[in-house]
């Protein structure tokens, strides 16, 4: 009988089908496998940060970094297509200290009267040198409360096929470190645990899935550290997310570093080696709806 060596997406696969489970009336969807006349014409991940007068709270602290990457676009720009005006620009963005402010510097040139785009770009590690697309953000409207400043990530076939070919590489390098671990106490563990991060950047810049990717992103980091030998009992600071943490930062290297900074990485108490198989405890659906549903509130005491 053969086997199947499990790859990167059987290993993110595991958390989507829990992740399916959890919430049935939400499907979770690996967006490549959707059916040939949607890729074709590409699937938008849209989330609206601001429309008219509704501001998405969720994404609340991310405002000010991506601000500031518009900023320096809007520099780039004019730099190159408006040489005159770029002094002009560069003062009006000065005082620029929320979105809303860039209405009127759109009007500095006709291109960008009634609104711009601005692509963000994810650097390769496999490939030096070499960008991929990330997130498209687009500003439109004329005053306040009549304004769309959202985000967008385009999920086309040679896009796909560029962040995975970056991930097979990081899961194969993570394989061989992951073994090499588990055989000598000697390889750092902090190697596997930036390979694990890099991996989950570069998913979340791909955003593969119709809904859940930071979910199940956060699901296997935990997974995956844990099977190297590490816990996590840090938390995601309040008003963070993993999933735009990774698509806002400009390096795998970068993120890896925020992220371990907010996991507080210890080594695994030796009771956890005595834990029952999840698939022998959870054998079938109906007691992986349970164990999902149950208040852990008494299993897991604040600490003081």
């Amino acid at each position: 009988m053969q086997t199947r060596l499990m790859q990167w997406r059987d290993m993110f696969d595991i958390a989507v089908k829990w992740r399916r489970i959890a919430d049935p009336d939400q499907p979770v969807l690996w967006l490549d496998q959707m059916p040939a006349r949607s890729l074709s014409r590409g699937f938008n991940n849209h989330i609206n940060l601001i429309r008219g007068q509704i501001i998405n709270i969720r994404y609340l602290h991310y405002f000010d970094k991506i601000l500031n990457f518009i900023k320096d676009r809007i520099l780039v720009y004019h730099g190159a297509y408006n040489p005159r005006g770029l002094l002009e620009v560069r003062q009006a963005l000065e005082s620029v200290s929320k979105v809303e402010d860039l209405l009127p510097i759109m009007k500095f040139n006709s291109k960008t009267r009634d609104g711009f785009t601005v692509n963000s770009k994810v650097p390769s590690l496999k490939d030096p040198g070499k960008e991929y697309d990330g997130f498209t953000i687009t500003i439109t409207g004329d005053r306040v409360g009549n304004m769309l400043f959202s985000v967008d990530s385009q999920t086309t076939e040679d896009r796909t096929q560029q962040y995975q070919s970056e991930i097979e590489s990081l899961y194969k390098d993570l394989t061989s470190k992951g073994k090499a671990l588990m055989m000598s106490s000697d390889l750092d563990a902090d190697a596997v645990c930036n390979l694990v991060l890099y991996l989950v950047y570069y998913f979340c810049n791909l955003m593969p899935l119709s809904r859940g990717s930071s979910v199940v992103a956060y699901s296997v980091v935990m997974g995956a550290l844990m099977a190297s030998g590490k816990e996590v009992i840090g938390r995601i600071p309040k008003g963070k997310l993993l999933d735009f943490e990774a698509m806002t930062t400009s390096s795998a290297d970068s993120f890896s570093k925020t992220a371990k900074s907010w996991m507080n990485l210890q080594s695994l108490p030796s009771w956890y080696y005595s834990l029952p198989s999840v698939g022998e405890t959870f054998p079938t659906i109906r007691t992986m709806i349970e164990v999902l549903n149950t208040d852990s509130t008494l299993h897991c005491p604040k600490k003081s």
